[in-house]
């Protein structure tokens, strides 16, 4: 089984189905810290006894300027002969985190490219990947959910009918409540599986207990002098007094139905609760703190990121502690990608004919995620105006909350 990886960052997607069998043909990234994770990952030793990128094509590259030709002739394959195309355009313009353009953002239009390289390559499989803020993201129109709705139309006229799921990693066994967009196209035929989770916050006889933060930190080192960052100026007032699992707010706007404001948690200042699975893990230097009982307030290190994300312990991240912390916040954590190739590998196995098929029309979205869209379209029409024209609220004093 063979895959093709585009915005492969430090590898996560790609290790993740390569630790379940899948063999990565060719990767690549704009990025150069990226670059030389990747080939400084070469030969990490799988579990079967194969080494991840062992015959990998690793190349820089602008996806824009990218073609499927290309790839096809630096790997001497033909168009049609690839089973999988894997990997998720960057999130930023699309997350909830951040000013959420959308197409706007010269990034959120690289889908496009994911787009023209999958048909160009014509894989049979299409895995995607981005933050759950996708779902209900605005296309051209300013339509909230015609964003996502333009990607799948997009693909059925290419081709691929498509499955969309909103995927917890906590419910995979990553520490990390970590809510993720998963678009698995597939052509004629080729109804996918999505795997079952095996976890939950709410234990049962078969859902094991989520991992908690505290297990994860135990299972590595303690972090080395120049790891450690402590709180220092304002910041160490606003953490002060904050118990574990609470954080510094940010000023809240107002809103029709929130005349109190719409507050936050302020990026940066929030302090992790070991007795749950961490918030998600951001590509930002800005990171959780965590209250160690032997080295005291300090902030989540990249090695212990990294370790949240479910990377090895001896994954290699190039850069700047800036670059390591972008590169392990921006992946797809390795655990939650093998559960998706293990999934998808089980159904090839299983079910290895291509069987004609002819779609009239594309799969309308589980009423579950029609929910969310509907709930956002309320709100906007609820919220849109004033949040557009809100005001800052004073800071809350959060110490004594």
């Amino acid at each position: 089984m063979k895959f093709v990886s585009l915005f492969s960052g430090a590898g996560g997607l790609d290790l993740g189905l390569e630790q379940t069998g899948w063999d990565c043909l060719f990767a690549t990234d704009h990025d150069p810290a990226s670059i030389a994770t990747l080939n400084a990952n070469r030969g990490y030793g799988l579990d079967d006894g194969r080494e991840a990128f062992a015959e990998t094509v690793i190349e820089l590259a602008d996806v824009r300027s990218l073609s499927g030709d290309h790839i096809l002739s630096r790997l001497g394959m033909s168009k049609g002969s690839i089973p999988l195309l894997a990997g998720g355009p960057p999130c930023q313009s699309w997350s909830s985190a951040g000013l959420q353009k959308g197409y706007d953002d010269p990034r959120g239009r690289l889908v496009d490219d994911y787009l023209r390289i999958a048909s160009e390559i014509d894989a049979r499989w299409l895995m995607f990947e981005n933050v759950r803020g996708l779902l209900t993201a605005r296309g051209p129109d300013g339509v909230p959910g015609s964003a996502l709705a333009r990607v799948r139309a997009d693909l059925f006229q290419r081709g691929w009918q498509t499955r969309v799921e909103l995927l917890n990693a906590a419910d995979f066994g990553v520490p990390q409540r970590r809510v993720r967009l998963i678009l698995i196209g597939y052509q004629s035929g080729d109804a996918p599986r999505i795997p079952e989770a095996t976890h939950s916050n709410v234990p049962s006889e078969d859902r094991l207990p989520w991992v908690p933060l505290a297990q994860c930190l135990k299972s590595i080192r303690e972090p080395d002098p120049d790891e450690i960052i402590r709180p220092t100026g304002k910041m160490a007032l606003e953490l002060s007094g904050l118990a574990p699992g609470t954080g510094a707010k940010s000023p809240g706007k107002a809103e029709s139905t929130r005349p109190g404001g719409h507050w936050g948690y302020k990026q940066g200042a929030f302090i992790a609760d070991p007795a749950v699975p961490n918030r998600t893990v951001t590509a930002s230097a800005q990171q959780d703190w965590i209250r160690d009982p032997v080295l005291g307030l300090r902030r989540l290190s990249p090695r212990e990121c990294a370790a949240i994300q479910t990377f090895p312990a001896n994954w290699f991240f190039a850069g700047k502690r800036s670059d390591q912390y972008r590169l392990i916040g921006n992946a797809v954590p390795p655990a939650l990608a093998r559960k998706l190739g293990e999934a998808l590998a089980s159904h090839i196995t299983q079910d290895s004919a291509h069987r004609a098929e002819q779609w009239d029309s594309l799969t309308p979205l589980p009423k579950r995620l029609q929910g969310h869209i509907s709930y956002t379209i309320r709100d906007e029409k609820k919220n849109g105006a004033s949040r557009r024209a809100g005001i800052k609220r004073p800071l809350l004093n959060t110490a004594s909350l």
